[in-house]
């Protein structure tokens, strides 16, 4: 829509809102909104927080996607969400996916065939830069772990992996969720939201990897072990590159990428057979994604360089 500027005393202009927007919001006479600055547009923002709902029916054809459905209405934003033909092993299943994926969301009503969830203790989108360096940190760990197994030939740490993958699910789902919510707050939501999925990528890697080595139970090889540790420094590098928003780690990654990524990795799989080319696979894989993750750090740092 279209509004015409109106001169207003010295110097000031004056803009009608929409009556639609207004009704909506509550706005009286004498309230107050906040106006913010974002590239070439003012967003008008009140007090007033809208609470979306949304009812879904789950049938014969979608109920194999309810964890799907849950966390992807989740990132979208809403609120309050309540699932209609439900059975009790279903209603059951909510539960787990509320408890163990949504973040400040609570199971809220139970009836006969309907499951109410919804938005009780969400933490604030102030959270999300801790939220985030969290899940790095989680990706940190889950190396120093792997490589620990590796050099000792012993892989027991399998639950405990898996928890830290689904601890870094259910933050990257909250980052998200933030990104659409406050979508006009953050300065590059695109880019954030390509980073986190580089940074899920990396972490649910490392765990199918650890994953096919504890059925496999590989023997010590020092390659491997030596390509484990190379990953931690090649992590760290884009952990650099973005807390410490300096190009000079992203170019040393690109460096090291025709060394390992397109040279040692693609060597040693070449001479590989059978469980040995699968864990290398893997490695090579995670020298990719860390490296490309870089791509929305560097995105970043020139959109920044131009401000």
């Amino acid at each position: 829509m279209k509004r015409k500027v109106i001169k207003q005393g010295s110097g000031g202009f004056t803009v009608y809102l929409p009556k639609k927007w207004a009704d909506k919001k509550g706005l009286k006479p004498g309230d107050q909104i906040d106006i913010k600055e974002k590239g070439t547009a003012l967003i008008l923002d009140t007090e007033v927080k809208e609470k979306k709902q949304i009812s879904i029916r789950i049938t014969e054809e979608n109920k194999a996607d309810l964890k799907n459905i849950l966390t992807h209405l989740y990132r979208r934003g809403f609120d309050t969400i309540t699932i209609t033909n439900t059975s009790k092993e279903l209603q059951d299943e909510i539960k787990k996916i509320t408890n163990n994926m949504l973040l400040g969301f609570e199971v809220t009503g139970i009836e006969q065939n309907t499951c109410g969830i919804e938005n009780i203790s969400e933490p604030a989108g102030e959270k999300y830069d801790v939220m985030l360096r969290r899940i790095f940190l989680i990706i940190r760990e889950t190396q120093r772990i792997i490589s620990n197994d590796f050099k000792k030939s012993k892989f027991n740490s399998l639950k405990e992996l898996r928890e830290f993958r689904d601890q870094q699910d259910k933050f990257i789902l909250f980052c998200r969720r933030i990104l659409t919510k406050e979508r006009f707050e953050i300065e590059n939501p695109s880019l954030d939201w390509e980073l986190l999925t580089f940074l899920m990528h990396i972490e649910h890697n490392y765990y199918y990897l650890y994953l096919y080595a504890s059925k496999h139970k590989p023997i010590k090889e020092k390659k491997i072990i030596d390509l484990l540790d190379k990953l931690e420094e090649y992590f760290q590098l884009c952990y650099n590159a973005y807390y410490k928003k300096d190009i000079k780690y992203i170019h040393k990654i690109n460096q090291l990428k025709e060394e390992y990524q397109f040279g040692k990795c693609y060597k040693y799989l070449e001479q590989a057979r059978g469980q040995e080319a699968v864990i290398l696979s893997h490695i090579r894989e995670l020298f990719r994604l860390i490296q490309i993750g870089t791509s929305p750090i560097l995105s970043e740092y020139f959109e920044k360089a131009q401000d």
